[in-house]
């Protein structure tokens, strides 16, 4: 009542100043004129039904509109000498949808010899790899070699993706010797590189082969600190190299793209052949 809020309730048998009852589509109103609910001749009077009265607690009571479309009347009457209409239309919910294509794009780039290591690696590479090869070449004894590949995810998937890699077995030749996993033959958590220990008739121990990861966000955490070394990982226990928990641009550091390493060395009984080889499988999965 201009401006005043009055207090309500069901009836007038109270202390509040307006008795309100809802039967159906129909609000009955009463002022409570013993409570001095009396309202001016020239009153200001606004009604606040629902959750638009909110000065002294927020209302309970809906008015629903009917279960049809159409041009509804909505009128005021009653024992005061004030009475009008109006007429509101009632439409249909509008329902919006909407579609995004899901993407994906991972790429691998060869990197220069000459590179900065990967990871804090303290050495620049020593081979230019491409996407498709890491060309040891010659491996001296006692000569440990670098070489990285830059990895860069783009994708749109809500919860992120994980890269893995795996080799489909050691770098092997064609007389059967091998260069091992680091170190030494033995798979462990991600350790600072050591030197083949080349014990004579341990044939594990004579070269090994490591990788390394610049993602100091991966889903374990910084799993491959500063210069931290690993094995890579089999078909059946791929190694996680790159990780996000979100959407991906491809080219922000531990988001969209990192460094991976690769180091090799052997020691003098290293079996010699011309054609060790393996094959490194990379793998992208987003999870939408």
């Amino acid at each position: 009542d201009d401006g005043v809020e009055h207090t309500t309730a069901a009836d007038c048998t109270g202390t509040e100043k307006a008795g309100v009852a809802i039967s159906g589509q129909v609000l009955t109103i009463t002022i409570c004129a013993c409570d001095s609910g009396n309202m001016a001749a020239t009153s200001v009077v606004t009604i606040k039904i629902g959750t638009n009265a909110t000065s002294s607690g927020t209302g309970a009571n809906q008015i629903d509109n009917p279960s049809s479309a159409g041009s509804q009347l909505i009128t005021i009457g009653g024992t005061q000498t004030n009475t009008g209409s109006l007429r509101v239309f009632i439409i249909d919910d509008i329902t919006v949808t909407a579609s995004v294509d899901t993407t994906l794009t991972f790429t691998i780039t060869g990197v220069a010899s000459g590179a900065t290591g990967a990871n804090g690696e303290a050495t620049t590479t020593d081979v230019t790899t491409t996407s498709t090869s890491v060309p040891w070449g010659t491996v001296a004894a006692a000569t440990p070699l670098n070489a990285n590949h830059t990895l860069a995810v783009t994708t749109n998937a809500k919860n992120g993706f994980t890269v893995t890699v795996w080799q489909d077995g050691n770098l092997l030749s064609s007389t059967g010797a091998d260069i091992d996993i680091f170190k030494d033959g033995t798979n462990g958590a991600a350790t600072a590189w050591t030197s083949p220990v080349g014990t004579i008739d341990t044939e594990d121990t004579y070269g090994h082969q490591g990788i390394t990861s610049g993602d100091a966000t991966l889903s374990g955490g910084d799993t491959f600190g500063s210069a931290l070394y690993d094995a890579i990982g089999t078909s059946a226990s791929p190694l996680e190299v790159f990780y996000h928990s979100g959407p991906a641009d491809g080219s922000t550091a531990d988001k969209g793209a990192t460094t991976i390493g690769y180091k090799i060395e052997t020691t003098a009984l290293q079996e010699a052949a011309t054609d060790y080889t393996q094959t490194l499988t990379y793998i992208a999965t987003p999870t939408f």
